[in-house]
């Protein structure tokens, strides 16, 4: 019997401070694999966890890695979609559950669209408040505002998150964002074989923004699909990330400023 190319390959981190994490999230997803041909890739910090071994023992299916990165997502992430043998890759945080229609709607959208190259779906807290994840390009004046007192002090720093966290745009509507954020992100193979995976050059933050940017220079397009639906539970990340610890401030600027450099050194798109 010859083997059935999975439509979408599911590529996350395991969060070691949820063992079982993984459960509801798989228990969510499942039952759409009847839709879409699925391969699940997991990396995990300890793999031989034993709610791993639950695990695998419960969902056979599935892929286990063990995490070589580290604490850099962007390494994690590369090592899973290495492995993945699907038309489409995605990453997912695993507090998200997607929505009856979700996997398919994303995957028929990308077979029907061949010049888009990423897309994400539309995702919503318990209480079905949208959570912003599609956003512009991050400037200088945004990263201020987001991680800096003294941005967030500044006179223009309300507009300047409104514009940068698409505020005022309809997220009940599809549209093509500037950045899809990789919490849930699905991602044309073609687009992988073109420019390459996550650079991991990137210690925590902003690889994706960067992998965008990449993506729109090489001509793809991004979009958000509104129709699609993934819920988040637990802790939400709020529209405007918390200034961080001390600790995490050399990581945060050593990102913000290759992504900065990155974005003002890649060459001017060429007019289609």
């Amino acid at each position: 019997m010859e083997d059935i190319e999975p439509d979408l390959a599911i590529c996350l981190i395991h969060n070691p401070a949820q063992p079982e994490g993984l459960f509801p999230f798989l228990d969510a997803l499942l039952p759409q694999a009847d839709q879409v041909a699925l391969e699940i890739i997991v990396v995990a910090d300890q793999p031989e966890h034993p709610a791993l071994t639950r695990l695998e023992r419960a969902f056979p299916e599935i892929v286990i890695l063990e995490n070589s990165g580290g604490d850099h997502p962007a390494k994690a992430r590369n090592h899973a979609c290495r492995l993945a043998a699907a038309r489409y890759l995605s990453f997912w945080d695993e507090n998200l559950r997607p929505q009856p229609g979700c996997l398919a709607g994303l995957v028929r959208f990308l077979d029907e669209n061949p010049e888009a190259g990423l897309a994400a779906p539309r995702i919503v807290d318990p209480r079905g408040m949208v959570l912003p994840s599609a956003r512009s390009a991050p400037t200088l004046a945004a990263l201020l505002c987001l991680h800096t007192s003294l941005g967030r002090l500044l006179p223009a720093a309300p507009l300047i998150l409104k514009q940068h966290l698409l505020l005022e745009q309809d997220h009940l509507r599809s549209f093509e964002p500037e950045w899809l954020l990789d919490t849930c992100l699905v991602i044309r193979r073609e687009v992988v074989e073109e420019i390459g995976l996550l650079d991991e050059g990137f210690a925590a933050h902003y690889a994706d923004a960067d992998y965008c940017l990449r993506a729109h220079q090489a001509g793809w397009h991004l979009h958000y699909l509104a129709e699609g639906v993934a819920l988040q539970t637990g802790a939400a990340s709020s529209p405007a990330p918390a200034i961080p610890v001390a600790e995490n401030i050399p990581r945060l600027v050593g990102d913000c400023t290759r992504l900065l450099l990155k974005k003002w050194l890649r060459p001017a798109q060429m007019p289609a």
